[in-house]
């Protein structure tokens, strides 16, 4: 509005939208429009919202507005505790399947752990020219205070004790032990003997006062 008849024609504007002008009043209107460009624009920005009110009943404009139903707060609590529940599950679905994979994990170490053979510890050595029937395997192992030596035998006489030794490069012995044969029962047994593996050339087994090797296996340490 730049004029006083402008804010003149301003408070007819709206009705002229509407359409509730006299034909006196509808002609004023539309001659100060034909000349006044902001009155034209405010028009312009009147006329939609015109046709909107036009379908407005005025006759209920006077009527209280209408009250909420009765069954609306029990609505909305309904889906408050509907929308808590899908939460409250969706979090124990994220519990319960970080537990599956946390099982998963461990039984799958479990089973790792099974498949996995476990290798006894020591070096494997090899005995040369057993006698007739007797079979014998061992391990040696070089410790911090000398040398530990497992040993299987089957075959050697039921009753008769035998000593193992370790020997030195000079042919000199060192006893580990000694154990009574079982004849076809597997003898299993662990040693120990204060000569590290590395001073030693042979794992042998001999009878007592007899020099001679019943089973012998070069060390390579």
């Amino acid at each position: 509005m730049t004029s006083d008849r402008c804010r003149q024609m301003h408070t007819l504007l709206g009705m002229y939208a509407l359409g509730r002008l006299d034909d006196h009043e509808a002609v004023a209107v539309r001659a100060h429009l034909d000349g006044c460009a902001d009155c034209r624009a405010e028009l312009n920005q009147l006329t939609p919202v015109a046709s909107v009110l036009g379908q407005a009943d005025p006759d209920r404009l006077l009527e209280p507005p209408p009250a909420p139903s009765p069954a609306l707060p029990g609505t909305i609590l309904a889906t408050l505790d509907r929308e808590r529940s899908r939460q409250r599950h969706r979090r124990v679905a994220v519990v319960a399947a970080a537990a599956v994979t946390a099982l998963g994990l461990l039984t799958g170490g479990f089973f790792l752990r099974t498949l996995v053979p476990s290798t006894p510890p020591g070096q494997p050595v090899a005995f040369t020219a057993p006698a007739a029937g007797v079979e014998a395997s061992a391990r040696v192992e070089n410790r911090a205070w000398g040398t530990g030596i497992s040993l299987d035998v089957t075959g050697l006489p039921e009753g008769s004790t035998y000593n193992v030794w370790l020997q030195r490069p000079d042919g000199s012995r060192m006893n580990a032990g000694s154990f009574i044969a079982g004849g076809d029962r597997k003898m299993s047994m662990n040693l120990a003997v204060a000569l590290p593996m590395s001073d030693a050339t042979m794992l042998g087994v001999s009878a007592p006062g007899d020099d001679t090797a019943i089973l012998q296996a070069p060390l390579h340490s």
